[in-house]
């Protein structure tokens, strides 16, 4: 599949540059291949709390990004891309949600940016850009729905880490440690940011479609032109005035993959990926996805 638009948060930020070059190949060879040693190093728990700004140090990620992102050859390929790409970041210190774009922000800029999506704060250190920190947009937008609709995206084909909530087993063990209710927190807001991304979507469309199936009745029950429509909504300001249907295809696992995100081993990547390309399989199978 090819897509005129690709938009990553957190690991999708690592993903979409891959898709938009369909580097197919190196893209699953990244993340089956990937060590914990390769992304994190944990700091002591106490002194990370009191005397730094996050729990683990994310210089390998860095370094690996730099490497491997950065090559040029590879580079290059993206910025002759007919695919745009953008990485969510958050700004820490306005509190919007910022994107890393590869033709807006010079190279090193955008590398940092990849890097800042891919930083869950406290976790890891936020990135910093200029006289700004970032961290991972997800804080605040996990599925960037609607950056794609702003975009002029028609069919969106969301993947979303996370099952659905009607899917989504209780945690059996009682969460004894600050970091465990700390964890534990931070996947439950996660969650609730994914579900609240999903639902302004759809109510996007739903509204969209309402106001199409009001104007096709006036049409055909009243039998009212166009212009007469036009002046029947004259002066009435609403958020979708222009704005056309979006088909909205989400995959997303039956289950939780994971239990920590930040945990890496090459065995249980292997595994995820392939759920996720047989998920993937099965939503394609039922007609869903456009090509």
């Amino acid at each position: 599949m090819r897509f005129d638009l690709v938009i990553g948060t957190s690991t999708g930020a690592l993903i979409a540059p891959l898709i938009a070059i369909q580097d197919i190949a190196n893209l699953i060879h990244f993340y089956e291949n990937v060590e914990q040693e390769d992304i994190l190093v944990g700091r002591p728990d106490l002194l990370a709390f009191l005397f730094s700004d996050a729990l683990n140090d994310s210089g390998p990620l860095e370094r690996l990004i730099d490497r491997f992102f950065g090559d040029e050859k590879r580079y290059q390929r993206l910025l002759r891309s007919q695919t745009e790409v953008f990485v969510t970041v958050l700004n820490m210190q306005t509190g919007k949600v910022e994107y890393g774009n590869p033709h807006q922000d010079p190279k090193p800029v955008f590398l940092r940016k990849i890097l800042a999506s891919a930083s869950v704060p406290v976790m890891m250190p936020p990135v910093k850009i200029g006289a700004n920190q970032y961290v991972d947009g997800g804080v605040k937008e996990i599925a960037p729905l609607s950056k794609a609709i702003e975009e002029g995206a028609t069919h969106i084909l969301s993947i979303i880490l996370s099952p659905d909530v009607d899917r989504r087993k209780p945690v059996e063990n009682e969460f004894k440690s600050s970091m465990e209710i700390l964890r534990r927190t931070l996947d439950l807001l996660t969650d609730e940011i994914v579900d609240n991304d999903l639902k302004v979507a759809t109510l996007y469309t739903d509204a969209i479609h309402y106001i199409g199936e009001i104007k096709k009745r006036m049409k055909e029950k009243l039998g009212l032109t166009s212009a007469e429509m036009r002046r029947v909504f004259f002066g009435i300001k609403h958020p979708f005035r222009g704005k056309r249907v979006v088909h909205l295809t989400t995959i997303r696992p039956e289950e939780e993959l994971m239990v920590s995100s930040l945990e890496f081993h090459p065995d249980q990547m292997r595994e995820m990926v392939d759920q996720g390309y047989r998920r993937a399989k099965e939503i394609m199978g039922q007609g869903l996805i456009p090509h």
